[in-house]
């Protein structure tokens, strides 16, 4: 039997009865964490503009979900479309270290649309979001992330695709077959493509709202009789990995599958950027607080890192927009130790074009480190050196990254970041409803309108 007929038997046969409570607990949270980053994008930049010119072609329809913070319904594949453009807007989203993937943002709108439209229960909701976690973690974990990442794809709208497709296919209530065709049509339709990055054009977050669209229209389709390959991945001819990666192991698809759950091996972003750049951000927060460090007794920073860091977030040019201020380790370490934090607010224009942070930057030099590249993607880490004028040597080395699961964010912190999120869009006693609301999805009826 091949793994994609694992995972489709799987989607076919989870019940939410067998799974633990820390897993039921962990899920609540993530759904929590992800909605709150998308409520809180549903102003941000060009959003808005881009509801109104769609919303002018495709409206509602017969099966309606919500618009997060938009306070209107539209159709069920629109909605997921905005909901997931909004997901991954802000760059706060969760992120699945070992698929190297933002899973949440593709899996989480997607199960709530579908759910809301479809009239189904909060336990069907929840039981979607788990089963979605783990196939396209999965499918991430059997491709060589580092290989992949290097020919230019951006995981998330690669295998994104199929957590999309296994959320509908339970939830729409495709049989195995029906769901390895749906596997197959989501993995055909993979698309995402790191050249926004050398422009620092605003595209990234389309990745995820296509991955989702696209792995939904693929369960409909395989719903309505078309058929997919069961052979997506292999396929000596056009296979998903051969085509994308140097490398794979195809056993990691389904080891231990229903037994260990991906959606536990969840990372939660305390900062507003590239996840590459987090552990450079604790390093400067940590020595800044400690040593009390100015810009203008430093000489040099050095940032020793993985090479897909360097690759992604290392580039030697000063930011010239927000876009690419969240992918520049040295602007983003710069703005902590000047600022003492790195929040939305030091991705301002105004910020980033201070003349303290663009000096500071200017001194920050990003260097691979066999190391931390050996670790990866298992473990997110740096090392940082900062040689002040006098010739004094600081370092700070990062092993486990804040906000991930060897090191988390606590559940005051994580509560605190959604109400952060929310609280320039909802009353303070809406937040609280909500919050208090997802915290006991499982028992509802019904899902709650989220206007």
């Amino acid at each position: 039997m091949s793994e994609i007929r694992n995972l489709a038997r799987y989607v076919n046969t989870f019940s939410l009865d067998q799974v633990d409570e820390k897993t039921v607990q962990n899920a609540k949270n993530c759904i929590i964490d992800t909605l709150g980053c998308t409520i809180g994008a549903s102003k941000y930049n060009e959003i808005p503009k881009i509801i109104e010119v769609f919303n002018d072609i495709s409206g509602e329809s017969i099966y309606n979900a919500s618009i997060f913070g938009h306070n209107q319904m539209t159709g069920v594949m629109r909605a997921i479309f905005y909901n997931g453009i909004m997901s991954h807007a802000l760059e706060l989203d969760d992120v699945h270290t070992g698929s190297k993937a933002h899973v949440g943002a593709v899996v989480v709108i997607t199960a709530y649309a579908l759910s809301e439209a479809f009239d189904l229960s909060g336990k069907d909701f929840l039981s979607s979001v788990i089963v979605g976690y783990d196939v396209m973690s999965r499918i991430g974990m059997g491709m060589n992330v580092v290989s992949h990442r290097k020919k230019g794809f951006h995981a998330t709208g690669i295998i994104g695709t199929f957590g999309a497709s296994a959320v509908a296919s339970y939830l729409l209530g495709l049989d195995e077959d029906q769901t390895v065709s749906a596997f197959g049509m989501a993995g055909t339709q993979s698309s995402g493509l790191w050249a926004f990055l050398a422009e620092g054009s605003s595209c990234k977050k389309l990745h995820v709202a296509r991955a989702a669209v696209n792995g939904v229209e693929a369960a409909l389709l395989s719903k309505s009789g078309m058929t997919g390959p069961e052979g997506i991945l292999t396929a000596t001819d056009g296979g998903l990995y051969r085509a994308m990666s140097d490398g794979f192991e195809m056993s990691k698809v389904d080891e231990n599958l229903g037994k260990v759950y991906e959606i536990n091996h969840i990372d939660k972003k305390p900062y507003p950027c590239c996840r590459s750049i987090h552990h450079a951000i604790d390093a400067a927060l940590i020595l800044a607080e400690s040593d009390k460090l100015h810009e203008e007794d430093i000489e040099k920073i050095i940032v020793e890192t993985y090479d897909v860091a360097v690759l992604q977030c290392g580039f030697e040019n000063y930011p010239v927009n927000t876009n690419e201020a969240k992918f520049s380790i040295a602007y983003c370490v710069s703005v902590a130790i000047i600022n003492g934090r790195v929040t939305q607010t030091e991705f301002s224009d105004k910020v980033h074009q201070d003349t303290a942070t663009k000096a500071l930057s200017s001194k920050v030099s990003v260097v691979e480190s066999k190391l931390f590249s050996d670790r990866y993607p298992e473990r997110w880490g740096c090392r940082m050196t900062v040689i002040l004028n006098n010739g004094r040597e600081l370092i700070q080395q990062i092993d486990d990254i804040s906000g991930s699961v060897a090191n988390p964010l606590s559940l005051k912190q994580q509560k605190e970041k959604f109400y952060g999120l929310l609280e320039n869009l909802y009353p303070e006693k809406k937040i609280e409803n909500l919050y208090e609301t997802l915290l006991k999805i499982d028992k509802l009826e019904k899902m709650p309108k989220i206007y």
